[in-house]
């Protein structure tokens, strides 16, 4: 296999970044309103428009609100990180922001299904994925990682050994965190735990704004 070389560089945690502060008179979809939606196609979240490098694929969002909606479920349709057609629900929103599972590549509506009744706003938390990377199981020795590190940001490399042919998307397959890079901080050099892995991902678990990640990987022939 080729070497790989992956950058990292998320945009700046924008908290209503997808839906600016509103209401509705009932069940309804919100309006993709955000700072975010603007920088390409009109009501719509794409992050390779939202100011994330190229190799950031996927950002979880979470949801807000002023006044507690509790009752209120909230169902996301749009791409994961792997650009398969994807929704989740998101239940439960209170005056604490609810962070929903699924990593975004893009956000095409958010549907209320009741009314919600105090200001509720949408935007991308501080946790990033890249794309489902495939491996060679019949390698004999593992990848060789290094990572550089800019800024503060905690990150790992998970891997899974499910038939990513599937084409069912991340969320389907089963991820563990890799032994050697897991909660990282800093700069690691280090072989991936164990060879035989079907693929891997690459998971920001925080940053703070400017902080970036490189990637290089390496393989035995």
């Amino acid at each position: 296999m080729r070497p790989m070389y992956l950058d990292f560089d998320p945009a700046n945690v924008d908290p209503d970044g997808i839906c600016e502060n509103q209401t509705t008179a009932g069940a309804a979809d919100l309006v993709l309103n955000g700072a975010l939606c603007d920088l390409g196609t009109a009501a719509r979240f794409d992050i390779a428009d939202a100011g994330y490098s190229s190799d950031c694929a996927g950002v979880r969002i979470a949801i807000d609100s002023a006044g507690d909606i509790n009752t209120v479920v909230f169902t996301v349709t749009g791409k994961d990180a792997d650009g398969k057609a994807t929704t989740e629900t998101i239940t439960g929103v209170t005056t604490t922001a609810i962070e929903g599972t699924t990593y975004w590549s893009q956000i095409t509506s958010i549907a209320a299904d009741a009314e919600v009744t105090s200001n509720v706003f949408v935007g991308p938390v501080d946790e990033v994925v890249s794309k489902t990377i495939p491996l060679d199981i019949y390698l004999p020795y593992p990848p060789t990682i290094q990572t550089i590190v800019t800024g503060t940001i905690n990150y790992d490399i998970e891997v899974t050994n499910n038939d990513i042919t599937t084409n069912t998307g991340q969320a389907s397959f089963t991820w563990v965190n890799e032994g050697n890079f897991t909660g990282k901080t800093t700069a690691v050099y280090d072989d991936l735990a164990l060879p035989g892995y079907r693929a891997m991902r690459v998971v920001i678990n925080s940053y703070t704004n400017t902080a970036e990640l490189q990637v290089n990987a390496t393989f035995p022939y």
